[in-house]
């Protein structure tokens, strides 16, 4: 069975953990992983592996181990992890017995690779929250009781019919930042009146000042929109404001004479922000996605230069009235909000009380999770850091931003959802479907300049024009004009979020079985349908669009309504100022 996983693997096949969890189902050699999470619940997984002595079936094994308790961490954080081995198993404890260094529990964080990866964000939440980092610790016996979690009765759709009409008197600024653009609404009276998008790289940025700056432009931009009068001349300091692609001097220069003519702008009553990386009770204590790469890479001491983006809420607050709120979540985490508000207001709002799993497609994988109580579960949930192929061994040899590489930008895992259910998985797939299947398309990716040859790999053209975007664009207008090769990409893309489905039912045990999907890769109907009809080759998960059809509130209408901007696109940044509207 192994050596069938490991043939796969070495001709570039996909070998899904999920697939191998089915195979290992019935082996005598059983771990119980108990995780303690700081408020002192306990919640367990048992991982079952065969017995080996052969090198190379035993680095899979150990790989195949290793992804579990990886997956696991990245997903809830945590205290700590008590793995349980029956007296007698050699093998279990023996295997166990390796995570410590594995896992380079005493290794600086600075200095951890790989797996030890994962640590770096439980240990700040935990720093946070006042505990001692992330530890191991192996006992030989049976199984602990499973621990019961007790009931929350909490009237979900209530709590998200209450946002929306405290938010209908509001002064609102929704901020929805991500890999390549912020996206902003601006909101007054109950009415969208202003949206912005803002294009940048922060992964090039090598400082946490360069990312606060954006933000808080975007912040003063719309409190300078909100505050103008409609006059023709209003009107021409609005739109040069909002146009896409202004310089920041421009903008600021804009808001400045907004001020000099009008006032000081309306201060606002909320701010809602969609941040990418983990945020808990509104404190941004990740640190390890892609997005902070180039600060990660540049500073000389990361621990002290990361907390600064801690000021960032406060920083925003100066933008708010007395009493008003800023309320910051993860990226994943609003997109399931702002589905979870918009299903409560239509014909399904029936189907919220079992909670709200969403996913946001874009420049990596967001997840974010409403759970049957209505709230947002306060874990890390890096969903787009679990490991999911275990196989696919040639594309383990490329430089972690070789577009053929399944290597994570942070980590250097391979495997991982960051590489798969995202703009560099869409990536990776049409330079292997089109190399065989459509040699002219597989050209065109160089000839239009998306892709360029350089230091023996292939990476997306970044300069004199960031390509990233726009070659998902060209993937995805292929695949809607019905290219057989480019509509093979989005099946795939579909299948990988069908594994991503059966890990989290497997570790999270969501009520709800179907999936809300937000970002660009839905802005197309045609590639959700083709993600839905490779889900579908897996397992029976439904998907949702999170895009004109999700739009049952108020803004939400307003906003399907606007000639220029989606649903899809700026969805989620109403869903931001809904999340600030939920505190008023």
């Amino acid at each position: 069975m192994i050596q069938k996983f490991l043939a796969l693997a070495e001709r570039g096949e996909s070998v899904f953990i999920s697939d191998v969890f089915q195979a290992f189902a019935n082996e005598k050699a059983r771990i119980c992983c108990e995780l303690e999470f700081g408020n002192g619940e306990k919640k367990s997984w048992e991982i079952r592996v065969p017995e080996t002595s052969d090198p190379d079936e035993l680095a899979f094994v150990q790989e195949y181990f290793y992804a579990n308790v990886y997956n696991i961490v990245s997903t809830f954080g945590g205290k700590g992890m008590t793995l349980y081995v029956r007296p007698g198993d050699v093998f279990s404890e023996t295997l166990c017995g390796t995570l410590n260094e594995t896992f380079q529990l005493e290794t600086a964080k600075n200095a951890r690779t790989g797996y030890g990866k994962c640590l770096n964000v439980t240990d700040r939440i935990n720093a946070a929250l006042g505990a001692k980092p992330f530890s191991f610790r192996i006992v030989r016996s049976d199984w602990p009781a499973a621990a019961t979690r007790p009931q929350q009765k909490t009237d979900a759709v209530s709590s998200f019919l209450s946002a929306v009409k405290k938010a209908r008197g509001a002064a609102l600024c929704g901020i929805d930042i991500g890999g390549t653009d912020i996206k902003v609404v601006g909101i007054r009276d109950g009415r969208i009146v202003a949206v912005k998008e803002y294009d940048w790289n922060p992964a090039a940025m090598t400082h946490v000042d360069q990312i606060i700056g954006p933000v808080l432009l975007m912040a003063r931009i719309m409190r300078a929109a909100l505050s103008l009068p409609q006059t023709p001349e209003a009107e021409r300091l609005k739109t040069e404001m909002l146009q896409k692609g202004a310089s920041d001097e421009a903008m600021q220069s804009a808001v400045n004479t907004v001020a000099a003519a009008y006032g000081d702008p309306v201060l606002l009553d909320g701010i809602g922000v969609c941040f990418p990386d983990v945020v808990i009770d509104d404190m941004i204590v990740g640190g390890e996605t892609y997005k902070t790469r180039g600060i990660r890479e540049h500073s000389p001491d990361y621990d002290k230069e990361f907390p600064k983006l801690a000021e960032l809420k406060n920083l925003l607050m100066k933008q708010c009235r007395e009493g008003g709120v800023v309320h910051l979540s993860n990226d994943g985490s609003l997109a399931a909000y702002t589905a979870a508000v918009e299903l409560a207001h239509s014909g399904r709002a029936d189907s919220v009380k079992d909670g709200v799993f969403a996913h946001t497609l874009g420049t990596e994988l967001g997840t974010g999770w409403i759970d049957e109580t209505g709230t947002i579960p306060q874990i890390p949930l890096e969903v787009y850091n679990c490991v999911i192929d275990l196989g696919n061994r040639p594309a383990r040899a490329y430089d972690v931003l070789d577009v053929r590489s399944v290597n994570n930008f942070n980590s250097g895992l391979p495997g991982t959802l960051q590489k798969y259910c995202s703009q560099s998985g869409a990536y990776r797939l049409a330079m292997r479907i089109f190399e065989t299947e459509a040699p002219q398309l597989y050209d065109s990716l160089f000839e239009k300049g998306f892709l360029e040859q350089k230091d023996g790999g292939v990476y997306v053209a970044l300069d004199p024009a960031d390509m990233r975007k726009p070659l998902l664009e060209y993937l995805m207008k292929l695949a809607a004009d019905g290219e057989p090769a480019a509509e093979k990409i989005f099946r795939e893309i579909g299948e990988y979020l069908a594994v991503t489905f059966l890990e989290s039912e497997r570790m999270l045990s969501p009520k709800t079985r179907s999936r809300v999907l937000f970002g660009r890769f839905v802005k197309r109907k045609r590639c959700f349908e083709l993600m839905q009809e490779g889900a579908l080759r897996r397992t029976a998960v439904q998907f949702t669009a999170g895009d004109g059809n999700l739009a049952f509130t108020p803004l939400m209408r307003d906003l399907n309504a606007d000639p220029a901007h989606t649903v899809a696109q700026f969805g989620q940044a109403v869903g931001a100022a809904y999340f600030a509207a939920s505190v008023l």
